[in-house]
């Protein structure tokens, strides 16, 4: 049984509206004035409230406002009643976050259309919350023990090897061992970090303007330090060859360090899932052009692919068909790269076909000369 709020001074509406919702089963809570009713929010978190505009010591627009500001009570579908039924007034109530407005007088089944519509509303996405987070459990729950117990496991191993074994082996097989020892150690290191920069994003997602101070707001020469990046990348996977690149020379509205990260992310997806070929027009391919003041970046690969709903899927901690290519990774590069994106005003978009590859396309707005500092805020 859902519960609801009504916060009315007139007592006629007031007990109209109680009569009405009680016969169709609903919990009512009333109020008599705005802020008797805030605080009646506050302690009963209702499931939906009804309030009127004009009423005692805080207005409805006052309630709203107050209700948005807490946590607690933001999410709760709100809905004007008011005998003010000017489009400015409809118009200055939805602005200020309303889910609906009812102009008075009002019948029965207008009310509980209106009602049920928000109800139906919030519960859907209760449902997809709900599902969103089952699928952040399950890919937890695959992703994380495989992606940090294998690193720990080649350190463990080695480590034993080590300990029982030291007093036989020679000094080529004591710095292999060690070198081992090293390669896991860097990538749970790595693991570790990455996990921690996608929370630092998904947290500055939700405050931008601070998360920008910290940086300088533009990348001067974006051709040359992506290049650098990308050659730096093929050679770890042992493919300089495998890359061809086509950039352009840009001024970028972007931190340097942000911009290098998220294009990091992508291109070492690009290597990690396609294969080496010796077919030139098969080659990862990072293009970049200007179009107006949007700069765009695609980088293009000829890997396996992904299909609509895989990429429909895409988020943190997700990597598809483990079991059949068993490629190292947390699924999180994607999910890195579309925050960074979003603090800085850009997109990121993924088209993917399965068995021919993806390409992924970066745009950010291009560096107005304001925005060019005459010296950057952190080095």
């Amino acid at each position: 049984m859902a519960t609801i709020l009504v916060i009315e001074d007139e007592l006629s509406v007031l007990n109209i509206l109680r009569d009405i919702l009680t016969a169709e089963g609903f919990a009512v809570i009333t109020a008599t004035d705005g802020q008797i009713g805030l605080e009646t929010a506050y302690a009963q978190l209702p499931d939906l409230i009804i309030c009127d505009v004009n009423l005692p010591r805080l207005d409805g627009y006052g309630v709203l406002k107050a209700l948005h500001s807490n946590s607690t009570t933001t999410t709760i579908p709100f809905i004007f009643l008011s005998a003010r039924a000017s489009r400015s007034a409809q118009r200055q109530g939805m602005d200020l976050g309303a889910d609906d407005y009812i102009p008075k007088p009002f019948t029965r089944q207008e009310l509980l259309n209106a009602i049920r519509g928000r109800l139906s509303r919030r519960q859907g996405l209760a449902q997809h919350s709900a599902q969103q987070l089952e699928q952040l459990r399950r890919n937890l729950t695959m992703a994380l023990p495989h992606e940090l117990r294998t690193p720990l496991q080649g350190i463990m191993t080695s480590a034993e090897l080590l300990g029982e074994c030291w007093e036989t082996l020679d000094r080529q097989e004591i710095r292999e061992i060690s070198e081992s020892i090293r390669i896991s150690a860097s990538r749970l290191h790595n693991l570790i970090q990455k996990f921690l920069l996608y929370t630092k994003l998904d947290l500055a997602t939700h405050d931008p303007d601070d998360f920008h101070l910290w940086y300088s707001p533009v990348t001067e020469k974006s051709d040359t330090i992506i290049t650098t990046l990308a050659r730096q990348i093929a050679k770890q996977y042992q493919r300089p060859e495998d890359l061809k690149l086509e950039l352009c020379a840009a001024k970028v509205a972007i931190s340097e360090k942000w911009l290098v990260t998220l294009v990091q992310e992508i291109v070492d997806n690009a290597f990690k899932f396609s294969e080496h070929t010796s077919q030139t027009q098969k080659r990862i391919l990072l293009k970049s052009r200007i179009s107006g003041n949007v700069w765009q970046l695609a980088i293009k690969d000829h890997g396996r692919g992904m299909s609509p709903e895989q990429i429909r899927a895409l988020g943190a901690y997700m990597q598809f068909d483990r079991q059949q290519y068993e490629q190292q990774g947390s699924g999180l590069g994607l999910a890195i790269a579309e925050r960074i994106a979003k603090i800085y005003n850009g997109t990121v978009t993924i088209k993917s076909t399965v068995g021919t590859g993806t390409t992924v396309i970066v745009t950010f707005p291009t560096a107005t000369s304001e925005q060019i500092p005459t010296e950057n805020r952190l080095s």
